[in-house]
């Protein structure tokens, strides 16, 4: 038997204590992969993001995205933005996508709208629906784009 049948069979058994010390194992196995070739390790920590999430972008994924920006980072806090989606009657957009293309605007675009709220509004908008894109645009863009 190889590691992919007994994962398959750990699985099949359906032990609640199995699936916690597989999970220990990946954890650790991980952290070596991190230590060998952290540009491995993204791509296996994306693939289980993915796999338990989807492509959709979570809120702390959000954050650690946000708070990677350059050159200024966060602009807005997640509860901000939320506000400003309820002020703004933007009731139609994941808060976890706003938070981020909000700040992703600031960040790139502070030079064309300074200090204007409703112009990175009016961008963060029409860059989620922009109706010639993928669903998951945002995931697609901030899981892929930036560094």
């Amino acid at each position: 038997m190889d590691i992919e049948e007994y994962i398959e069979k750990i699985i099949e058994n359906g032990k609640l204590e199995d699936m916690q010390s597989l999970s220990e194992m990946l954890e650790d196995t991980m952290d070596i992969v991190k230590y060998h070739d952290e540009g491995h390790y993204d791509t296996l920590k994306m693939k289980l993001y993915k796999m338990a999430y989807g492509t959709i972008i979570t809120r702390e994924m959000a954050e650690e995205i946000v708070h990677k920006m350059k050159p200024y980072g966060l602009k807005w806090d997640y509860e901000e933005t939320k506000h400003l989606q309820e002020q703004y009657g933007v009731d139609d957009i994941r808060s976890a996508d706003f938070f981020l293309v909000m700040n992703s605007a600031y960040n790139d675009y502070n030079n064309i709208f300074g200090d204007n709220v409703e112009n990175y509004i009016k961008y963060t908008v029409d860059f989620i629906h922009d109706e010639d894109a993928k669903s998951d645009k945002v995931f697609l863009y901030y899981t892929t784009i930036p560094q």
